[in-house]
Protein backbone atom coordinates (compact mmCIF):
# COMPACT_ATOMS: atom_id res chain seq x y z
CA UNK A 1 0.00 0.00 0.00
CA UNK A 2 1.53 3.24 -1.21
CA UNK A 3 1.64 6.08 1.67
CA UNK A 4 -0.98 8.79 0.98
CA UNK A 5 2.09 11.69 2.31
CA UNK A 6 5.93 12.04 2.08
CA UNK A 7 7.53 14.73 4.15
CA UNK A 8 10.09 17.40 2.94
CA UNK A 9 12.16 17.74 5.70
CA UNK A 10 15.75 17.02 4.35
CA UNK A 11 17.54 17.27 8.10
CA UNK A 12 17.35 15.19 10.82
CA UNK A 13 15.42 17.80 12.88
CA UNK A 14 12.81 20.72 11.03
CA UNK A 15 13.86 24.12 10.82
CA UNK A 16 10.61 25.52 13.04
CA UNK A 17 11.57 22.59 15.95
CA UNK A 18 15.38 23.30 16.26
CA UNK A 19 14.30 27.41 16.33
CA UNK A 20 11.80 26.77 18.96
CA UNK A 21 14.18 24.16 20.98
CA UNK A 22 17.19 27.33 20.96
CA UNK A 23 14.20 30.06 22.18
CA UNK A 24 13.44 27.83 24.85
CA UNK A 25 16.91 26.07 26.14
CA UNK A 26 15.40 22.42 25.29
CA UNK A 27 18.60 21.73 23.29
CA UNK A 28 20.21 18.32 24.63
CA UNK A 29 23.96 18.14 25.51
CA UNK A 30 24.61 16.24 22.65
CA UNK A 31 22.79 18.81 19.44
CA UNK A 32 24.57 22.07 21.21
CA UNK A 33 26.86 23.99 19.19
CA UNK A 34 30.40 23.46 20.91
CA UNK A 35 31.95 26.10 18.60
CA UNK A 36 30.14 28.73 19.59
CA UNK A 37 29.98 30.50 23.31
CA UNK A 38 26.76 32.27 23.26
CA UNK A 39 24.50 33.22 25.99
CA UNK A 40 22.23 30.61 24.99
CA UNK A 41 22.98 27.66 23.40
CA UNK A 42 22.65 27.74 19.90
CA UNK A 43 22.04 23.82 17.79
CA UNK A 44 24.59 22.13 15.67
CA UNK A 45 22.31 21.52 12.57
CA UNK A 46 24.32 18.57 11.61
CA UNK A 47 23.49 17.10 15.45
CA UNK A 48 20.46 18.08 16.06
CA UNK A 49 17.59 15.51 16.01
CA UNK A 50 13.67 16.07 16.04
CA UNK A 51 12.22 14.80 19.54
CA UNK A 52 9.68 12.96 19.71
CA UNK A 53 6.10 15.15 21.07
CA UNK A 54 2.40 13.82 21.96
CA UNK A 55 -0.26 15.02 19.64
CA UNK A 56 -2.16 17.95 21.24
CA UNK A 57 -5.36 19.21 20.63
CA UNK A 58 -5.63 21.49 17.43
CA UNK A 59 -2.19 20.76 16.75
CA UNK A 60 -1.52 19.01 12.85
CA UNK A 61 1.03 16.03 13.18
CA UNK A 62 0.43 16.26 9.37
CA UNK A 63 2.72 19.27 8.40
CA UNK A 64 5.06 17.95 5.38
CA UNK A 65 7.38 20.48 6.16
CA UNK A 66 7.96 18.54 9.72
CA UNK A 67 7.85 14.98 8.49
CA UNK A 68 11.22 13.11 7.34
CA UNK A 69 11.09 10.77 4.23
CA UNK A 70 12.04 7.09 4.41
CA UNK A 71 16.04 8.17 3.24
CA UNK A 72 16.38 11.04 6.26
CA UNK A 73 14.99 8.50 8.79
CA UNK A 74 17.13 5.83 8.09
CA UNK A 75 19.65 8.40 7.78
CA UNK A 76 19.37 9.75 11.10
CA UNK A 77 18.69 6.15 12.82
CA UNK A 78 22.74 5.45 10.73
CA UNK A 79 23.59 8.62 13.39
CA UNK A 80 22.31 8.08 16.17
CA UNK A 81 24.00 4.12 16.20
CA UNK A 82 27.09 4.92 14.57
CA UNK A 83 27.57 8.47 16.66
CA UNK A 84 25.35 8.25 19.51
CA UNK A 85 25.29 4.66 20.74
CA UNK A 86 28.85 3.78 20.44
CA UNK A 87 30.11 6.75 22.95
CA UNK A 88 32.08 6.38 25.85
CA UNK A 89 32.17 9.46 27.43
CA UNK A 90 29.26 9.43 28.83
CA UNK A 91 26.82 6.80 31.04
CA UNK A 92 24.97 4.18 28.91
CA UNK A 93 21.91 5.05 30.48
CA UNK A 94 22.14 8.86 29.42
CA UNK A 95 22.68 7.97 25.81
CA UNK A 96 19.78 5.64 25.82
CA UNK A 97 17.15 8.18 27.03
CA UNK A 98 18.20 10.27 24.08
CA UNK A 99 18.48 7.42 21.66
CA UNK A 100 14.94 6.18 22.73
CA UNK A 101 12.79 9.68 22.74
CA UNK A 102 14.31 9.90 18.98
CA UNK A 103 13.49 6.83 18.30
CA UNK A 104 10.16 7.51 18.57
CA UNK A 105 10.10 9.89 16.85
CA UNK A 106 11.03 8.39 13.75
CA UNK A 107 8.17 5.97 14.34
CA UNK A 108 5.91 8.68 14.58
CA UNK A 109 7.14 9.98 11.39
CA UNK A 110 6.55 6.53 9.88
CA UNK A 111 3.17 6.06 10.93
CA UNK A 112 1.98 9.22 10.09
CA UNK A 113 3.41 8.79 6.38
CA UNK A 114 1.96 5.24 5.99
CA UNK A 115 5.41 4.19 4.55
CA UNK A 116 5.12 1.67 2.25
CA UNK A 117 5.78 -2.33 4.31
CA UNK A 118 8.87 -2.68 2.72
CA UNK A 119 10.50 0.61 3.87
CA UNK A 120 8.90 0.29 6.70
CA UNK A 121 10.95 -2.77 7.86
CA UNK A 122 14.51 -1.64 7.00
CA UNK A 123 13.71 1.27 10.04
CA UNK A 124 12.40 -0.94 12.36
CA UNK A 125 14.51 -3.89 12.20
CA UNK A 126 17.30 -1.83 13.72
CA UNK A 127 15.49 -0.07 16.02
CA UNK A 128 13.56 -3.65 17.27
CA UNK A 129 17.96 -4.78 17.81
CA UNK A 130 18.56 -1.28 20.17
CA UNK A 131 15.43 -2.30 22.19
CA UNK A 132 17.15 -5.58 22.74
CA UNK A 133 20.67 -4.39 23.36
CA UNK A 134 19.36 -2.16 25.83
CA UNK A 135 17.44 -4.62 27.83
CA UNK A 136 20.67 -6.81 28.65
CA UNK A 137 22.85 -3.54 28.81
CA UNK A 138 20.36 -1.64 31.22
CA UNK A 139 19.11 -4.73 33.02
CA UNK A 140 20.97 -4.44 36.19
CA UNK A 141 20.48 -0.50 36.82
CA UNK A 142 17.19 0.14 39.27
CA UNK A 143 13.59 0.79 38.15
CA UNK A 144 14.88 4.93 38.86
CA UNK A 145 17.34 4.69 35.61
CA UNK A 146 15.83 2.08 33.45
CA UNK A 147 12.64 0.55 33.13
CA UNK A 148 12.62 -2.92 31.69
CA UNK A 149 8.84 -3.14 31.56
CA UNK A 150 8.61 0.38 29.46
CA UNK A 151 12.07 -0.84 27.09
CA UNK A 152 10.12 -4.28 26.65
CA UNK A 153 6.59 -2.83 25.65
CA UNK A 154 8.44 -0.72 22.91
CA UNK A 155 10.12 -3.51 21.69
CA UNK A 156 7.28 -5.39 21.43
CA UNK A 157 5.21 -2.92 19.75
CA UNK A 158 8.01 -1.88 17.15
CA UNK A 159 8.12 -6.03 16.69
CA UNK A 160 4.56 -6.75 16.00
CA UNK A 161 4.67 -3.54 13.67
CA UNK A 162 7.75 -5.04 12.02
CA UNK A 163 5.77 -8.82 11.58
CA UNK A 164 2.85 -6.87 10.46
CA UNK A 165 5.26 -5.87 7.75
CA UNK A 166 6.72 -8.69 6.66
CA UNK A 167 3.22 -10.42 6.14
CA UNK A 168 2.26 -7.62 4.36
CA UNK A 169 5.23 -7.77 1.81
CA UNK A 170 3.89 -11.47 1.48
CA UNK A 171 0.91 -10.79 0.09
CA UNK A 172 1.87 -8.51 -2.75
CA UNK A 173 0.91 -9.58 -6.02
CA UNK A 174 3.90 -8.81 -8.10
CA UNK A 175 6.05 -10.29 -10.63
CA UNK A 176 8.33 -13.03 -9.23
CA UNK A 177 11.94 -11.16 -10.49
CA UNK A 178 10.72 -8.19 -8.82
CA UNK A 179 10.03 -8.97 -5.29
CA UNK A 180 13.40 -11.62 -4.92
CA UNK A 181 15.12 -8.32 -6.52
CA UNK A 182 13.63 -6.43 -3.87
CA UNK A 183 14.24 -9.22 -1.17
CA UNK A 184 17.78 -9.40 -1.88
CA UNK A 185 18.27 -5.32 -1.99
CA UNK A 186 17.19 -5.22 1.58
CA UNK A 187 18.42 -8.61 2.55
CA UNK A 188 14.63 -9.54 4.23
CA UNK A 189 15.01 -12.85 3.88
CA UNK A 190 18.39 -12.88 6.59
CA UNK A 191 16.82 -10.50 8.65
CA UNK A 192 13.48 -11.57 8.72
CA UNK A 193 14.40 -14.92 9.93
CA UNK A 194 16.20 -12.89 12.73
CA UNK A 195 13.35 -10.80 13.84
CA UNK A 196 11.33 -13.83 13.96
CA UNK A 197 13.13 -15.75 16.07
CA UNK A 198 13.84 -12.90 18.47
CA UNK A 199 9.93 -12.61 18.71
CA UNK A 200 9.78 -15.77 19.97
CA UNK A 201 12.19 -15.84 21.96
CA UNK A 202 11.26 -12.99 24.12
CA UNK A 203 8.12 -14.33 24.57
CA UNK A 204 9.87 -17.72 25.39
CA UNK A 205 6.75 -20.82 25.91
CA UNK A 206 3.51 -18.26 24.66
CA UNK A 207 1.30 -20.18 22.42
CA UNK A 208 0.65 -17.16 20.10
CA UNK A 209 4.05 -17.20 19.23
CA UNK A 210 4.83 -20.51 19.08
CA UNK A 211 1.79 -20.43 16.46
CA UNK A 212 3.13 -18.36 14.69
CA UNK A 213 6.51 -20.12 14.19
CA UNK A 214 5.00 -23.20 13.33
CA UNK A 215 3.10 -21.12 10.81
CA UNK A 216 5.73 -19.75 9.09
CA UNK A 217 6.60 -20.10 5.46
CA UNK A 218 9.25 -22.96 4.67
CA UNK A 219 11.80 -20.49 3.92
CA UNK A 220 12.19 -18.91 7.66
CA UNK A 221 10.39 -22.40 9.39
CA UNK A 222 13.60 -23.85 8.50
CA UNK A 223 16.59 -21.37 9.05
CA UNK A 224 18.64 -21.99 11.81
CA UNK A 225 17.52 -18.97 14.49
CA UNK A 226 14.18 -19.83 14.04
CA UNK A 227 14.44 -23.42 14.28
CA UNK A 228 16.74 -22.87 17.60
CA UNK A 229 13.94 -20.25 19.17
CA UNK A 230 11.49 -22.40 18.59
CA UNK A 231 12.94 -25.52 20.01
CA UNK A 232 14.03 -23.51 23.41
CA UNK A 233 10.46 -21.17 23.13
CA UNK A 234 9.17 -25.50 23.32
CA UNK A 235 11.19 -26.47 26.37
CA UNK A 236 10.35 -23.67 27.90
CA UNK A 237 6.70 -23.79 27.18
CA UNK A 238 7.33 -27.55 28.96
CA UNK A 239 8.69 -26.47 31.84
CA UNK A 240 12.67 -27.83 31.23
CA UNK A 241 14.12 -25.17 32.09
CA UNK A 242 17.51 -26.64 32.30
CA UNK A 243 17.39 -27.10 28.85
CA UNK A 244 16.10 -23.78 28.29
CA UNK A 245 18.76 -22.12 29.97
CA UNK A 246 21.36 -24.46 28.21
CA UNK A 247 20.22 -23.98 24.66
CA UNK A 248 20.07 -19.86 25.15
CA UNK A 249 23.71 -20.38 25.98
CA UNK A 250 24.32 -21.20 22.55
CA UNK A 251 23.05 -18.40 21.01
CA UNK A 252 24.39 -15.50 19.07
CA UNK A 253 25.09 -12.23 21.28
CA UNK A 254 21.78 -10.65 20.02
CA UNK A 255 19.21 -13.54 19.85
CA UNK A 256 20.81 -14.37 23.55
CA UNK A 257 20.14 -10.69 24.64
CA UNK A 258 16.55 -11.25 23.55
CA UNK A 259 16.10 -14.77 25.62
CA UNK A 260 17.24 -13.21 28.38
CA UNK A 261 14.64 -10.77 29.05
CA UNK A 262 13.27 -14.00 30.47
CA UNK A 263 15.80 -15.01 32.60
CA UNK A 264 13.86 -13.63 36.28
CA UNK A 265 10.84 -15.46 35.02
CA UNK A 266 13.02 -18.25 34.04
CA UNK A 267 14.82 -18.10 37.84
CA UNK A 268 11.77 -18.24 39.58
CA UNK A 269 9.89 -20.83 38.38
CA UNK A 270 13.13 -23.06 38.08
CA UNK A 271 13.53 -22.30 41.31
CA UNK A 272 9.61 -23.24 42.59
CA UNK A 273 9.88 -26.36 40.35
CA UNK A 274 13.29 -27.25 42.09
CA UNK A 275 12.08 -26.23 45.80
CA UNK A 276 8.89 -28.58 45.16
CA UNK A 277 11.13 -31.40 43.27
CA UNK A 278 13.77 -31.48 45.79
CA UNK A 279 11.77 -30.48 49.33
CA UNK A 280 13.73 -31.81 52.45
CA UNK A 281 15.27 -30.98 55.62
CA UNK A 282 18.36 -32.23 55.37
CA UNK A 283 19.69 -32.79 52.17
CA UNK A 284 20.89 -29.80 50.05
CA UNK A 285 21.40 -29.12 46.48
CA UNK A 286 25.04 -27.58 45.65
CA UNK A 287 25.23 -23.77 44.44
CA UNK A 288 27.66 -24.89 42.05
CA UNK A 289 25.03 -27.03 39.98
CA UNK A 290 22.35 -24.59 40.52
CA UNK A 291 25.10 -21.74 39.23
CA UNK A 292 25.44 -23.85 36.05
CA UNK A 293 21.78 -24.24 35.33
CA UNK A 294 20.88 -21.11 35.98
CA UNK A 295 23.28 -19.27 34.12
CA UNK A 296 24.43 -17.37 36.95
CA UNK A 297 27.97 -16.11 36.74
CA UNK A 298 28.13 -15.11 40.08
CA UNK A 299 27.88 -17.08 43.43
CA UNK A 300 26.85 -13.84 45.43
CA UNK A 301 23.84 -13.40 43.10
CA UNK A 302 23.04 -16.67 43.60
CA UNK A 303 22.95 -16.19 47.76
CA UNK A 304 21.04 -12.91 47.26
CA UNK A 305 18.33 -14.73 45.50
CA UNK A 306 17.58 -17.20 47.51
CA UNK A 307 17.29 -15.02 50.34
CA UNK A 308 14.77 -13.26 48.15
CA UNK A 309 13.18 -16.46 47.52
CA UNK A 310 13.06 -18.06 51.11
CA UNK A 311 15.61 -20.04 50.77
CA UNK A 312 18.07 -21.13 53.10
CA UNK A 313 21.81 -21.88 52.12
CA UNK A 314 24.78 -23.30 53.88
CA UNK A 315 28.21 -24.33 53.27
CA UNK A 316 27.66 -23.19 49.12
CA UNK A 317 24.73 -25.40 49.06
CA UNK A 318 21.16 -24.70 49.32
CA UNK A 319 18.24 -26.00 51.50
CA UNK A 320 14.92 -26.68 49.09
CA UNK A 321 12.03 -26.30 51.64
CA UNK A 322 8.39 -26.15 49.86
CA UNK A 323 6.35 -24.29 52.41
CA UNK A 324 9.44 -21.64 52.74
CA UNK A 325 9.36 -20.53 49.10
CA UNK A 326 8.67 -17.58 48.54
CA UNK A 327 7.64 -15.70 44.87
CA UNK A 328 9.63 -12.97 44.91
CA UNK A 329 9.56 -12.37 40.86
CA UNK A 330 8.46 -8.81 41.03
CA UNK A 331 11.96 -7.68 43.31
CA UNK A 332 14.51 -10.21 41.55
CA UNK A 333 16.70 -8.72 39.20
CA UNK A 334 18.89 -10.54 36.38
CA UNK A 335 22.35 -10.35 35.74
CA UNK A 336 24.36 -8.94 32.89
CA UNK A 337 25.77 -11.94 31.50
CA UNK A 338 27.64 -9.97 29.01
CA UNK A 339 30.96 -8.06 30.09
CA UNK A 340 30.43 -4.18 29.59
CA UNK A 341 33.58 -4.19 27.74
CA UNK A 342 32.15 -7.01 25.21
CA UNK A 343 28.85 -5.84 24.80
CA UNK A 344 30.47 -2.06 23.75
CA UNK A 345 32.67 -4.10 21.24
CA UNK A 346 29.80 -5.67 20.00
CA UNK A 347 27.11 -2.65 19.61
CA UNK A 348 28.36 -1.37 16.13
CA UNK A 349 27.57 -5.10 14.65
CA UNK A 350 24.53 -5.45 16.87
CA UNK A 351 22.40 -2.87 15.79
CA UNK A 352 23.33 -2.28 12.07
CA UNK A 353 24.05 -5.77 10.93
Amino acid sequence: MSGLRSGTCMAMCPEKERRMREEKCLLHIFEKDETKNTKYPKADSAKIVKCFNRPAAGRSMTDLSELRPKPVLIMTINYLFTRIATRADYNWVFIYDFIFDRLRAIRQDLVIQRIDPLDAIEILEPIVRFHVYAAQRLCTHSISTFDPKINYQHLLECLKHLLVCYDECSKIEIDNNDIDAALKNLNLRNNRSEMEAIYLLINLGEINSLTRGLNLPRRYKQSSEVKLAMKISLTAYLKNYVRTCRLISTLPPLLKSAALCNLRKIRSESLQVMSEGYNSKTLTFPINKLQEILLYRDICQIKTDCQLFGLMFTNENVFFEKKKFVNADKFAYPEMLFDAKELHQLLPGILLD
